[in-house]
C-alpha cells in the first residue's frame, strides 16, 4: 500500500499545481461559483443558515462540517461582536470558530450611524486650530505679495484687473469682491481728497452728510415718549443700515487716500500709485482688520506702541488713542468690565505708598499703576519718561504674551459648545436651521475650514453635504475647491439628508479582524505586559489611522500601519515594497489577470480584498452591503479548496491528512492549550514523539506538561522546523498504525518505489 509518506509528498511537492487541479474538479468548481454568485445575495443568519449549499460550504472551509448540524450553536458564533472579548465565539477554545465569526459580517460589529465619528470631530477640530494657524502665514503671505507689485502698477485698471492685489485691497477697506459695482471703485481709486470735485468729495461727502442727519433725526425720533415699540424697532433698523452706509463711505474715503491715481486713471510721471507712507497704512490695515489679531498683527501694535507712547504728554491723550487704551488693557489682563474711569484712576496713583488705596485693588490694578509715571493731576511725573526702559519692556512684552488670551479662551468655549452640540444632529436640515445651536456648529464646521457663512448659501451648502466626495462626478468634487471636499469628508450625510454610516477604508469588522490577527501575531514570542502594552497601542493607532485614512497613499505612507496589516496577513513587512504593495491593493479580484490574482500566495488576494481602494488608490465611490467583503470571499474559498485536499489526501491516508492540517495550522497556533483543544492537532503530536494515546485522558495541565517537554511552542513559527516536525510524523505514522512504511523497506534495501510511479498510482485513483 502506499505510505503516508508518499501520499503527503504528491499532495504538498507543487501546492500551488495541487490547489489548480482541487479547483478544476467539477463538483468543487460548481461549489464555488455557486458560492461566489450567491453570497452576496445572503443578507441575515436566517438566510445564510437557510441555504444549504451556502452554509455546507462555509462550515466545510472552516474545518466545522461536524458542527454543520448545531445550527443554533453556529448562529451564536456568527452573532458575536469579536471586539468583546466576553462574546460567545471569543469564549470558544477552538479557534475556528473565531475564524469563521470574523469571515463574516452579520451586525455583530456595527458601524453606527453617526453624523461624526470621534475622529471625524477631533480631526474637525485639528482643522479649526490649524486654519487660525495658517491664518498669519497667508496674511504674511498676501502682503508680500501685493507689497512686490503695488510698485509696478502704472494706471488704475492695474490693480482692477490683478484679481489678488484687488482682493487685498478690497479685504482692507470692507469691499466685498462679489457684488461691487466697477464704475464706483474707479471713481473712489481716481479721487483726489485734496481736490472739492472729486467723486468722493463731490458725491460721496454730501451723501455721508445726509445719512449723519437722518440718523440724528432718527435719535430724535426714538427719544420722543410718544415713540411706541415697533417704531423704535424700525427706527434701530434704520440707524443701523445709515451707519453701515456711513462706514462703508469712510472705507471709501480712506481707500482713495491710499493712492495717487489720476482722474482718468493713469499716474503723473514720475509718480508712483502709493508712496511708502500709503503702502504701510495699506497693509498695517490689511492685517487689522481681519476678524482675528494675528502674530504679525500683535507684532505691528507692538511697534506702534513703540514708535507712539513717549509722544504722550498726559493720561488724556493716551486714553484719546483706543490702539493705545486697548494694548494697555490687554497688557495688563484689565477685565472688560472695568471702567475706563477705573483705569484711569489706578494710573494716576501712587504705587510706591505702602497706605495707598491702590494696594487695596487687584493685582493687575497695581502692576498698571506701577507700569506708568503719571501724577495723581494725569500729568507725567516731572525728570521722568511717561514709562522707562523697564516699564515699557514689561508693557510691550505683556501685551505679546497676552494679546490672544482672549481667542484662546473663546476657542475653548467654542470646542467645548461644538462638542456638545454635534451630538444633537439629527439630519442635514437640522444642521443647516437657523436654530442658534445649529449656526454654532455650522459656523464652527466652516472656519474649521476657512469659509466664510457668507460665501456659501445654505442651497448649496446642502448640496455639498449630500454629495459623495469619493466621487469625481459629484456636485463637491466638481467645485474644485478642496475647502468643500474636506468638510463634506467630515460628516456623514447620506444622499436624503439623513445621518449614515461613516466611510472608511476598510469596514469595522475588518479592522477588528486585522487588530486582533496583529495583537495574537506580535505577543505570540513575548507575552510580558510591557510587550502586550505595545501590541495594544499599534491596535489602537491602526483603528484610529484607519478612520481617517482616505487613499492608498496615506497607508502606504504609514510604516506603522502597514506593518500592523501585513503582519496581521503573515507577511514580512521587509519582503514587500511599495509598488509591489500599490499593486495588490489595487488589484481587482474580479479580474482574473489582475496582480494579485497572477500571484501564488493567497495572502496577497487576500491583502487585496481587505480594502475598498479602487484603481486609482481612493475609497470607492460605492460599496455594495455584503455580510463578507472581499477578503473573506477569498479566504472562505481557498480554505475550501485546501479541506478538499486535505480530505482526498485522507481518504489515501489518515496520517497525510493529520500532517497537511498540521503543517497548516502551525503558524496560527499560539498556545500548548490550542494544541491539546483540536484532538487533530493534539493526535500529531503525539504521534510524532511517540506518545500513548492514553495520556489524553490525564488532567489538561499534565497533559500540558508532558507536551511542553518534546516541543516549544515558538519553534511552530519556524518553517524549518515545522517542516523536520512533520517529516518526523509521517515517518513514525505507519510505523506506529502497524503500516509498512516504503522509508524502511528502501534503507533495508528490499524494495524500490520511485515517486512518479507513486504519482501514476494517485492520479489513476483519483480519476
Amino acid at each position: 500500500m502506499i505510505s503516508t509518506y508518499q501520499t503527503y509528498t504528491f499532495y504538498t511537492k507543487d501546492i500551488n499545481q495541487t490547489l489548480k487541479r482541487a479547483a478544476n474538479d467539477p463538483i468543487v468548481s460548481r461549489e464555488q461559483q455557486y458560492y461566489r454568485e450567491n453570497i452576496g445575495s445572503i443578507k441575515t443568519v436566517d438566510d445564510f443558515l437557510a441555504d444549504g449549499r451556502i452554509y455546507a460550504y462555509a462550515m466545510k472551509a472552516y474545518g466545522l462540517e461536524d458542527m454543520a448540524y448545531a445550527k443554533a450553536f453556529i448562529r451564536k458564533v456568527l452573532e458575536s461582536d469579536l471586539t468583546d472579548t466576553s462574546s460567545f465565539a471569543n469564549r470558544l477554545s477552538d479557534t475556528k470558530y473565531r475564524q469563521l465569526a470574523a469571515a463574516f459580517d452579520f451586525g455583530a460589529t456595527v458601524t453606527s450611524e453617526i453624523v461624526q465619528t470621534t475622529s471625524q470631530i477631533d480631526h474637525l477640530i485639528e482643522a479649526y486650530t490649524q486654519t487660525i494657524a495658517d491664518n498669519d502665514s497667508i496674511l504674511r503671505q498676501e502682503t508680500a505679495y501685493f507689497s512686490s507689485v503695488a510698485p509696478t502698477f502704472t494706471k488704475v485698471d492695474d490693480l482692477l484687473t490683478n484679481t489678488r492685489a484687488r482682493d487685498y485691497v478690497f479685504n482692507t477697506f470692507g469691499i466685498d469682491p462679489d457684488t461691487f459695482d466697477y464704475t464706483t471703485i474707479k471713481n473712489v481709486l481716481t479721487s483726489d481728497i485734496t481736490d472739492p470735485d472729486s467723486y468722493v468729495n463731490s458725491v460721496l461727502a454730501p451723501q455721508v452728510a445726509n445719512w449723519n442727519t437722518q440718523i440724528d433725526d432718527l435719535i430724535d425720533q426714538r427719544t420722543d415718549p410718544s415713540t411706541t415699540a415697533a417704531q423704535k424697532e424700525k427706527i434701530d433698523y434704520l440707524i443701523t443700515q445709515y451707519s453701515k452706509a456711513v462706514a462703508k463711505a469712510r472705507n471709501m474715503y480712506d481707500m482713495a487716500a491710499s493712492f495717487n491715481f489720476n482722474a482718468d486713471g493713469t499716474l503723473d510721471p514720475g509718480v508712483e500709485a502709493m508712496t511708502a507712507g500709503q503702502l504701510k497704512m495699506v497693509t498695517e490695515s490689511y492685517v487689522l482688520s481681519q476678524p482675528r489679531l494675528t502674530s504679525t498683527g500683535a507684532l505691528l501694535n507692538k511697534q506702534y506702541y513703540e514708535e507712539t507712547i513717549f509722544s504722550i504728554t498726559n493720561i488724556d491723550e493716551l486714553f484719546e488713542d483706543e490702539r493705545l487704551t486697548d494694548m494697555v488693557r490687554v497688557a495688563f489682563d484689565i477685565p472688560k468690565k472695568t471702567t475706563v474711569s477705573e483705569i484711569r484712576w489706578a494710573m494716576m496713583q501712587d504705587p510706591s505708598d505702602p497706605d495707598g488705596e491702590i494696594h487695596t485693588k487687584a493685582d493687575a490694578m497695581i502692576a498698571l499703576a506701577k507700569a506708568f509715571n503719571f501724577e495723581s493731576d494725569g500729568s507725567i511725573t516731572p525728570g521722568k519718561d511717561i514709562q522707562d526702559a523697564d516699564q515699557l519692556f514689561t508693557t510691550t512684552a505683556n501685551y505679546i504674551d497676552r494679546y490672544n488670551d482672549a481667542d484662546d479662551a473663546a476657542d475653548e468655549a467654542a470646542i467645548k459648545k461644538y462638542k456638545l452640540y454635534i451630538g444633537l444632529t439629527s439630519n442635514l436640515n437640522d444642521f443647516l436651521s437657523s436654530e442658534p445651536a445649529a449656526v454654532t456648529i455650522r459656523e464652527f464646521a466652516l472656519k474649521a475650514f476657512n469659509i466664510s457663512p457668507d460665501e456659501i448659501s445654505t442651497f448649496k451648502l446642502k448640496q455639498v453635504f449630500t454629495s459623495d466626495p469619493y466621487d469625481p462626478n459629484s456636485y463637491v468634487s466638481k467645485m474644485k475647491d478642496k475647502r468643500f471636499l474636506d468638510l463634506a469628508k467630515a460628516f456623514n450625510f447620506a444622499p436624503d439628508g439623513s445621518i449614515g454610516s461613516p466611510r472608511y477604508a476598510q469596514t469595522e469588522s475588518e479592522i477588528t479582524r486585522v487588530g486582533t490577527a496583529y495583537y495574537a501575531a506580535a505577543t505570540r514570542l513575548d507575552k510580558s505586559d510591557s510587550n502586550k502594552q505595545a501590541a495594544e497601542k499599534e491596535v489602537s493607532y491602526y483603528r484610529t489611522q484607519l478612520q481617517n485614512l482616505e487613499t492608498l497613499d496615506d497607508l502606504l505612507g504609514d510604516k506603522r500601519l502597514m506593518n500592523v496589516l501585513l503582519t496581521s496577513e503573515g507577511l514580512d513587512p521587509k519582503t514587500l515594497d511599495q509598488q509591489t504593495l500599490r499593486a495588490i491593493l489595487t488589484s481587482d479580484l474580479d479580474d482574473p489577470n489582475s496582480f494579485a490574482n497572477q500571484q501564488n500566495n493567497v495572502a496577497y488576494r487576500k491583502l487585496a480584498g481587505s480594502f475598498n481602494f479602487d484603481a486609482d488608490g481612493v475609497i470607492r465611490s460605492t460599496s455594495a452591503k455584503s455580510v463578507q467583503n472581499e477578503r473573506g470571499m477569498v479566504e472562505t474559498q481557498h480554505l475550501y479548496l485546501t479541506q478538499t485536499i486535505e480530505q482526498n489526501a485522507g481518504e489515501e491516508s489518515v496520517g497525510a491528512r493529520l500532517a497537511m492540517y498540521f503543517e497548516r495550522m502551525a503558524p496560527t497556533i499560539t498556545s500548548t492549550y490550542e494544541l491539546l483543544a483540536d484532538d487533530a492537532l493534539a493526535q500529531f503530536v503525539r504521534t510524532a514523539f511517540s506518545l500513548p494515546d492514553s495520556i489524553a485522558s490525564a488532567d489538561i495541565d499534565a497533559q500540558k506538561e508532558l507536551f511542553e517537554r518534546y516541543l516549544d511552542i515558538n519553534d511552530l513559527l519556524d518553517p524549518e522546523k515545522v517542516d523536520t516536525l512533520v517529516r518526523r510524523f509521517v515517518a513514525l505514522y505507519d510505523v506506529q498504525s502497524d503500516e509498512q512504511n516504503p522509508l524502511i523497506t528502501l534503507l533495508s534495501g528490499n524494495a524500490s518505489v520511485s515517486f512518479d510511479t507513486v504519482s501514476t498510482f494517485m492520479q489513476l485513483r483519483n480519476g
